[in-house]
């Protein structure tokens, strides 16, 4: 009887731990799931999150590309421009017996800044090659930026119109006169009376039959009470990138 009795409460005792187990395993399988289920549901929460991020910087992207490419179009338009009113210009004062057409000589630049002084630079031909002290320097076409300061016998001194303390008489707008003063770095400054039309953006000329291009405004400062305006611009170009200028007779 002992046998029998103890052999009875063993299947009991087994089958207990099985139904255990199995609850266990299902526990474990429903927590496991929900585990899963909550993070595909926070990864949908965060996608959801990112989507209008993402539409706004691609919409913010566009929207600078637009810009950018209507500015190409804008100073494409006003350099083709430019160069079909000097074109004009010349032939008409041709026409009138007040031809402007000078003698150009190429000068490649060997040495610009920071290796010799600022709004300084060094080109490749000099008195052999019929430059002389006092020519005007041209970035190419219309666009004046210095004279010929020191020549040698291959080689001369360009000082730019931006060097500090040089100052020349140009028209903004090309009729408004302004004298302006060179601050260093292709920069330089003037003064117009209070109430004068200028904004960023307007061109500086020098007068005469043979104007050049002298530069663009980039900010105008006015306060209240003063009789003045002062303008500040800029070189036509930026002599750190000049390969090649030409000095006129």
């Amino acid at each position: 009887m002992a046998k029998t009795f103890n052999t009875g409460r063993g299947r009991r005792g087994g089958m207990g731990g099985a139904s255990a187990a199995l609850v266990w395993g299902v526990v474990l399988l429903c927590v496991f799931g929900a585990v899963v289920f909550w993070r595909a549901s926070l990864a949908g929460f965060f996608w959801d999150a990112l989507v209008p991020l993402q539409h706004f910087r691609s919409a913010l992207g566009a929207s600078d590309t637009t810009r950018l490419q209507a500015e190409l179009a804008s100073t494409t338009a006003r350099v083709a421009d430019r160069d079909a009113l000097y074109k004009e210009n010349i032939e008409l004062k041709a026409r009138l017996g007040r031809d402007a057409g000078v003698q150009t000589i190429l000068g490649g630049v060997i040495m610009r800044p920071p290796g010799i002084p600022y709004d300084t630079l060094i080109i490749d031909a000099g008195i052999a090659e019929g430059v002389t002290q006092g020519q005007l320097v041209y970035a190419g076409g219309t666009s004046l930026i210095g004279t010929v300061g020191q020549v040698y016998a291959h080689t001369a001194r360009v000082v730019l119109f931006s060097t500090a303390g040089e100052t020349y008489d140009v028209l903004l707008k090309g009729s408004v006169p302004l004298t302006m003063q060179g601050q260093g770095g292709g920069s330089f400054v003037g003064q117009v009376p209070a109430g004068t039309s200028v904004t960023a953006g307007d061109t500086l000329v020098f007068p005469g039959v043979a104007s050049g291009f002298a530069g663009v405004v980039v900010k105008v400062e006015s306060r209240q009470a003063e009789s003045f305006q002062t303008v500040y611009a800029r070189l036509p170009v930026d002599p750190l990138t000049l390969r090649y200028v030409e000095v006129r007779k």
